[in-house]
């Protein structure tokens, strides 16, 4: 019998019932059978499953790993209550938190250090009319924007459209085809062209990142619905912080995601030998190496990402001599795309005799391409009652796995030199 390499089109439904499989909670066990179907690729195929995600809010993706909705299943869920138990190492009185985390610690196949709190949860809209939950929190008037899904909010690559998939339990390898021959016209009795195709691989295997916070332990004990709502927004923005930071910046060294902007392949501006003030050209250049390197044109999940330096510089330089400022405001400023703005992307850079002053920013055709694995049943959290023991305080150590990949480098394209003075 020969390899499976050898058989291109066995090799293609083997990955896309293996992918299909793993992503059954985003209807990849359907997707896969139409791609196969249709000859489609893994890379059609993770673009459909982005799509199922992008109209999935995270904790929903969260709640269907689980098998239960958090709006109903969960009511009551207090995530301080589980803490203290925690703490106390008696959790008789937080029943339902301890059944939770054993369902996630089961349908996930991971063992956390303390207890899961599930994404769902810390991320969940809080029953404005239950005084268990935040119902004595409630003012006269209430915003809109402050019961939307937390995580989409905090996260700038969430809102540019980055894919994110919840619940994944082990290394994603997602191959993609780099390169291949081109047929060519032929004579009568010519030969005909062998087509060659070269392969890569995104593998998104975890990362192990953390954060911490610390409080006291009389606040712990005598814990409110206001606590529950401190920590879950403290918890969600730091470790969506840190895991912005590996999905743009991990260098792939060390204990670090290969990030965005250190993934090979991805398209390159270059200001100059000292860098170069950022221009209107620039962004013009960002924009078409996508489709220079043959990547689809643009499409609605396009956009720029800038820090708040190159935000700032860019609304006060026009595009030329009498002409209006680079950034146009309103919801797509850079040469009519959506822009995401995030200090996660560095301002600090050295180039030539530039040094520790030049900003990073990226465009892409479609961030759907940049994937954000999470790994196993949520968020790890683990309660340090003895280091600070003697100040009076514990230490709550959030924990959560993460893989980054991008599906397809020629979508995106860096210009790491730009300065903004």
């Amino acid at each position: 019998m020969q390899p499976l390499d050898r058989h291109p089109e066995l090799m293609r439904q083997t990955e896309l019932l293996a992918l299909g499989e793993l992503f059954a909670d985003y209807n990849g066990d359907k997707l896969c059978l139409e791609e196969i179907k249709h000859r489609g690729s893994v890379q059609t195929f993770m673009r459909r499953v982005a799509e199922v995600a992008q109209r999935k809010p995270l904790a929903d993706a969260a709640d269907t790993l689980l098998g239960f909705d958090t709006s109903s299943d969960g009511r009551g869920y207090s995530i301080s209550r589980a803490m203290r138990a925690a703490m106390e190492r008696n959790w008789q009185a937080a029943g339902m938190e301890k059944i939770i985390s054993d369902l996630a610690t089961t349908r996930s196949g991971h063992v956390p250090n303390g207890f899961f709190l599930p994404l769902s949860i810390l991320a969940r809209d809080f029953n404005a009319g239950t005084s268990s939950q935040a119902g004595n929190l409630i003012e006269s008037s209430v915003d809109g924007t402050r019961v939307a899904d937390p995580l989409r909010n905090a996260s700038m690559l969430a809102r540019l459209g980055a894919t994110f998939l919840t619940g994944v339990k082990s290394t994603l390898n997602l191959p993609r085809f780099v390169s291949t021959s081109n047929a060519t016209w032929g004579g009568e009795i010519d030969a005909a062209t062998v087509m060659s195709e070269t392969t890569a691989l995104a593998i998104l295997s975890p990362k192990r990142i953390s954060a911490i916070m610390t409080l006291s332990r009389q606040a712990l004990l005598q814990a409110s619905p206001a606590l529950d709502v401190a920590i879950s927004r403290h918890l969600t923005k730091a470790i969506l912080a840190l895991v912005e930071d590996g999905a743009l910046n991990g260098d792939g060294t060390g204990n670090a995601p290969t990030g965005l902007r250190s993934t090979s392949g991805i398209g390159s501006v270059v200001g100059g030998t000292n860098g170069a003030q950022i221009s209107f050209a620039h962004l013009a250049d960002l924009e078409a190496a996508p489709g220079l390197a043959n990547a689809e044109e643009s499409t609605e999940r396009a956009g720029f990402a800038v820090n708040a330096k190159t935000r700032r510089w860019l609304r006060t330089n026009p595009r030329g001599s009498g002409l209006p400022y680079v950034w146009d405001g309103g919801e797509r400023p850079l040469l009519g795309y959506r822009t995401g703005v995030s200090n996660t992307l560095p301002s600090n850079l050295t180039k030539g005799s530039s040094s520790g002053v030049c900003s990073a920013l990226c465009f892409s055709s479609d961030w759907r391409e940049l994937v954000v694995a999470i790994y196993g049943g949520g968020v790890d959290i683990l309660l340090d009652r003895v280091t600070l023991a003697d100040q009076g305080k514990v230490r709550i150590i959030a924990t959560v796995e993460v893989g980054v990949g991008v599906n397809l480098p020629a979508a995106f394209a860096e210009m790491g030199d730009g300065l903004t003075a």
